[in-house]
């Protein structure tokens, strides 16, 4: 039978195979080298980000644009000039070390604010962390000359506190209004040496903004680890009348805290933060703040006196935990020590303040008042009732942060009577006439004199008309008596 035309001969048919296999098996081949070089460089590039600078210099003219590293060593003008070229702008750099060129470089980035913009019309919008090329790689690599290099070793998008975190002391106060959620510029930035913890570098980025009558200044803390070429955002802070954080040793530990002053007007209010260790490789520390919320000690008037506190009466309850710390012995921990301390140190502003001098009668009145000593405030008003058309005034306009004192003050220690006149007062301003008679009348143990007197205040403040019911009924009260006793005396 004769073969087809068409059909290959043996031969022809065994050679195709074999080079169909070969085919394969150097597509393989490659495939592999491939893959195992892609493996190798990127194992390269993990370990020295930089190192590969040298593959540009060894190829092609045309091929070295498209190899070039970006995050390559590099002069600080070239660095400048790079970031420039974005559309952005370097600002100063930053020493990271001691000595100032001699290490690692701090360099934010600026870009333009839109108008208008006050004063400062840049805001960082980024924090970048140069290392300084170490001597042996010169060395090793004497195409880069005598000249100083740093390569990148960290970023950090930057993008300020939100207006509605700024500006929340003057809302508490009733200075402001709401803000919003958008973030505020951060334009400035200060690196924190004095008393500051030896656990990094600490970077202080500041912003400010007019608020009211008040120059208000917030900003974000950054802590800079050397050891990990990390930069972490610690905490954001605010500070109504533009007061700069500092470091202070302020519990007597040894090491500093962070201290944020918040104050507005005659109320003190400053927020402390400790360091406090993590377990977190890149940053081993964060700053936790001085609590008043959770009492250190379980004592029931260990929580009366951080009641106090945090209603405003500082005084009072320094003077609860101060005799609590004498009657507690070994059993006082540092946790309690901390709270005190903080209490402490508003209580010192408070009786500072109620101890001035002050031309004003209201003023008087008012830092006597907020340090709780009612019935300094009483003689006061005794002497001032000429004024009284002012000290109504001021009353009017402070009732929220006095009848929270009060009202701390008569739950703590309900025969504080001096306090119980003072809340017939406020309730009136706040409330009307009424009210705070039958919020007088509902008090326990009240004196037919403390009674009277809360009354005749109320007459010479003019608040409000005399009605019926505001007589201290004793034949009523003798009977309550005798129904409670029993009819013993």
């Amino acid at each position: 039978m004769r073969r087809s035309l068409r059909e290959s001969p043996p031969n022809e048919t065994l050679w195709k195979g074999i080079l169909l296999r070969l085919s394969l098996a150097a597509m393989l081949a490659g495939a592999s080298g491939a893959i195992a070089g892609s493996v190798w460089l990127a194992t390269k590039l993990m370990v020295d980000p930089d190192g590969l600078h040298w593959l540009s210099k060894r190829l092609p003219q045309w091929t070295r644009i498209a190899l070039e590293d970006p995050h390559a060593p590099q002069t600080l003008e070239e660095i400048r000039t790079r970031i420039q070229a974005s559309g952005r702008v370097a600002a100063e750099p930053v020493s990271l070390t001691a000595q100032s060129q001699a290490g690692d470089l701090l360099l934010p980035v600026l870009k333009e604010r839109p108008a208008p913009c006050e004063v400062q019309c840049r805001q960082i919008v980024e924090l970048r962390v140069y290392q300084r090329l170490s001597e042996d790689r010169l060395v090793a690599d004497r195409s880069m000359g005598d000249r100083t290099l740093y390569y990148l070793a960290e970023q950090v998008a930057v993008s300020g506190p939100p207006e509605s975190f700024a500006i929340a002391p003057l809302v508490e106060a009733n200075a402001v209004a709401d803000g919003s959620t958008r973030p505020l510029p951060l334009t400035n930035i200060q690196r924190l040496t004095e008393n500051a913890p030896q656990e990094g570098v600490w970077l202080n980025l500041i912003g400010e903004r007019p608020a009211g009558d008040t120059q208000l200044a917030y900003g974000q803390l950054f802590l800079y680890n050397g050891d990990r070429y990390h930069l972490s955002l610690m905490l954001q802070w605010s500070s109504p009348g533009g007061q700069l954080p500092y470091w202070q040793e302020f519990t007597g530990g040894g090491t500093a805290e962070f201290l944020v002053e918040r104050t507005v007007g005659l109320e003190p209010d400053f927020e402390v933060y400790r360091l406090q260790p993590r377990n977190f490789l890149l940053n081993p520390v964060q700053l936790q703040p001085i609590s008043l919320t959770e009492a250190a000690l379980e004592s029931r008037t260990y929580k009366n006196a951080l009641l106090l506190a945090r209603s405003g009466l500082w005084s009072p309850a320094q003077q609860i935990l101060e005799s609590i710390r004498l009657r507690s012995g070994t059993q006082w921990t540092p946790e309690a020590q901390a709270q005190l301390d903080a209490i402490a140190f508003h209580a010192d502003v408070t009786r500072t303040q109620a101890s001035a001098s002050w031309a004003s009668p209201s003023q008087k009145l008012l830092a006597a008042l907020l340090d709780g000593r009612w019935r300094q405030g009483l003689e006061t008003l005794d002497a001032h009732l000429d004024r009284r058309s002012d000290i109504v005034q001021m009353l009017a306009a402070d009732t929220d942060r006095l009848w929270r004192r009060i009202d701390a003050a008569v739950r703590v220690n309900p025969t504080e009577e001096e306090a119980v006149v003072w809340g017939v007062v406020v309730l009136a301003l706040q409330q009307d006439r009424p009210r705070a008679i039958a919020w007088l009348r509902e008090r326990e143990n009240v004196s037919a004199e403390t009674f009277d007197r809360a009354v005749r205040l109320l007459n010479q403040l003019q608040l409000g008309s005399p009605g019926l019911d505001e007589a201290w009924d004793f034949e009523e009260e003798t009977q309550d008596a005798i129904e409670v006793t029993g009819g013993r005396p």
